[in-house]
């Protein structure tokens, strides 16, 4: 299949094309009118969707400091598995373009299409993102501490879990509903190599996140208390 010709002229026309899909679902206004786009290439990844995550709730990380092992590795499994993010403290919708231009124009709709819920999410509930931005400054000044308590640490961290899987699992039903209901022939490029088998090993956690909080996300759908689901969160 010939690839796409992935720019931000073209994510910001499906944007406009699958807004009202999204809103129609999630009964959310998007605001889109301050929402930018970017294509990064694929050795942008890290800097731009992790450490641009970090910088905007608060940590600046030396993108050129010397990386460990750990961080090499985080790196190259991030790049290699990322199609797209939203970006909170900028705004942005981030495409990869090498993980995504082996796709088809109906799977670009439903990578957009997810990350739009992310978008209707951070402007409906802002709090949820102060939370996990608190716990994020949190677990940093924990960890950055001469005499670091790891498992201290860990536990702040985890507490970002509940809201994470809120956020992702609302995404991720979201995102197969329109595939289902408006892009059945949706392909999202995909492939299965170190990067993905180390995605699958160690990050088992995160990839739990997307499906986790499914049956009640569609539970509360179903009854129209999604907002209700949302403000229990809503410290």
């Amino acid at each position: 299949m010939k690839k796409l010709n992935i720019t931000e002229t073209l994510i910001s026309g499906l944007i406009d094309e699958v807004v009202p899909l999204v809103e129609r679902v999630t009964k959310w206004n998007i605001q889109t009118r301050s929402l930018c786009t970017r294509v990064l290439p694929k050795d942008r990844g890290y800097e731009e969707v992790l450490l641009g995550r970090l910088q905007g709730a608060g940590i600046y990380i030396d993108e050129d400091h010397p990386r460990s092992i750990v961080e090499r590795l985080i790196e190259y499994v991030v790049e290699a598995n990322i199609c797209g993010a939203y970006q909170p403290s900028t705004q942005e919708i981030l495409i990869i373009r090498e993980n995504v231009d082996e796709s088809n124009l109906e799977g670009l709709k439903v990578v957009v299409a997810h990350e739009l819920v992310h978008r209707g999410q951070h402007v409906n509930f802002p709090n949820l993102f102060d939370q996990v931005d608190e716990i994020i400054r949190e677990f940093f000044n924990c960890y950055s501490q001469e005499e670091a308590n790891l498992q201290e640490a860990l536990q702040i961290i985890n507490r970002a879990g509940p809201i994470m899987t809120l956020l992702e699992s609302h995404a991720h039903y979201v995102q197969d509903l329109l595939r289902q209901s408006y892009f059945p022939e949706a392909k999202i490029e995909t492939h299965f190599n170190l990067a993905t088998l180390l995605m699958q090993l160690f990050g088992r956690k995160k990839i739990s996140q997307y499906t986790e909080g499914i049956p009640e996300v569609a539970a509360a759908i179903a009854s129209g208390k999604i907002d209700s689901l949302y403000s229990a969160f809503d410290r």
